[in-house]
């Protein structure tokens, strides 16, 4: 199996590959790739950075279904273009958000997210609501460290874990969430990689959607090598006609 993961704007996770590297199945391969090519940013938290991700991001969907990867895992809290790349293409796309709020209604009655600041996590808090998760969340409590600084070259990895450590037990304690999920794939790989027992210190599981969005796109991949569809294209994933997908392509000069 082989697995293009995408980083949605201008770097590259510290501690992505790592961490994935020790949940990947022996039989997986992966590759990380982000879209300093297209946009210059390292963080994407606002609504405008958002749209401007976008289409970088598709375009590295569309070339990873061309170039024979099993499946797209897009990893960022915000699920840059994920719905999008479903209508695009036929290999399963994961994002991180989607994957651990699902995960997380398995793991319990009730979640919270925290998140860099409140605008990021009402982007997330919208999300959910899209995608049908939203009835089992109980809150959002951020950590107000900007993406931007969550980067070990410019906050160390103890303020980062003391911030998010403290909106986590908030969550639990005072929102009654029996799961809390990082609202930044930064935060998430820092505590992934640091603090293995974190639920012994917050009380409840902590969620890195890295890694549920990572293995939830081996298991679509599993599925679809089953011969089960992987979306369904009656509705909301239904392709764009292909008469004016080749007009918008060739317009904009691309494959």
């Amino acid at each position: 199996m082989k697995i293009l993961v995408i980083n949605p704007f201008g770097d590259t996770e510290f501690f992505g590959q790592e961490n994935l590297a020790r949940v990947a199945r022996p039989d997986t391969e992966f590759d990380v790739v982000n879209i300093a090519d297209s946009y210059p940013l390292r963080n994407n938290q606002w609504l405008y950075f958002r749209y401007h991700c976008t289409d970088g991001t598709l375009e590295k969907v569309v070339s990873a279904e061309r170039d024979g990867y099993d499946a797209v895992f897009i990893s960022c809290n915000l699920d840059i273009g994920l719905y999008e790349a479903r209508q695009l293409v036929d290999i399963p796309v994961t994002a991180t958000l989607e994957s651990a709020a699902l995960t997380a209604h398995m793991m319990g009655s009730t979640y919270s997210l925290v998140t860099v600041d409140y605008q990021n996590g009402k982007i997330q808090e919208q999300l959910l609501q899209t995608y049908g998760l939203h009835e089992h969340f109980v809150s959002q409590r951020p950590f107000n460290i900007d993406a931007n600084d969550l980067y070990i070259d410019q906050t160390p990895s103890g303020e980062v874990i003391e911030a998010v450590v403290a909106a986590a037990k908030a969550c639990v304690y005072e929102d009654g969430a029996e799961v809390v999920i990082p609202g930044c794939t930064l935060a998430g790989s820092i505590l992934t990689h640091n603090l293995p027992n974190i639920e012994d210190i917050i009380g409840a599981p902590v969620l890195d959607g890295m890694l549920s969005g990572f293995k939830m796109a081996e298991m679509m991949a599993d599925l679809k090598q089953a011969g089960l569809p992987i979306v369904s294209r009656r509705g909301w994933f239904e392709k764009p006609p292909d008469d004016d997908m080749q007009t918008l392509r060739k317009f904009l000069g691309r494959d």
